[in-house]
């Protein structure tokens, strides 16, 4: 069974991981999660962040308040779909395009999964 139904994409990337990492940085406000092949000598790289909060006058529709996405030094914000986690990949549909990272033998932080839940909210789907 595909991941995603839809079975046209503009553009779709496979690489293996090497690195998963999972922040929280209140300093700054924001929740990140990324994804590279390497963790100095990368070629393939994904990080996305989300605010934590806003703030009493921030606009929640402006588009620097939403998901963040970078893939390969390509940004977009509130373009991400969906996410789902496997025991082998996770896969994310942003803006058209199909990314799958295979994390098989990566080492995922503890709060890699709940730093997910908090950045793509209902987007996100866990099997296994």
């Amino acid at each position: 069974m595909p991941l995603f139904a839809k079975a046209e994409f503009i553009f779709r990337l496979n690489f293996k991981a090497g690195i998963a990492t999972a922040s929280k940085n209140s300093a700054e406000n924001y929740y990140m999660i990324g994804l590279a092949d390497d963790k100095y000598d990368y070629k393939n790289y994904l990080p996305f962040q989300r605010p934590i909060k806003l703030g009493r006058y921030e606009d929640a529709d402006a588009p620097h308040n939403g998901l963040y996405a970078e893939c390969n030094g390509d940004v977009c914000y509130n373009g991400c779909k969906a996410l789902k986690i496997t025991s082998e990949l996770i896969v994310f549909e942003v803006q058209g395009s199909v990314i799958a990272v295979d994390v098989r033998g990566v080492k995922i932080p503890k709060r890699f999964v709940q730093y997910c839940k908090e950045i793509f909210g209902d987007l996100l789907s866990i099997e296994g």
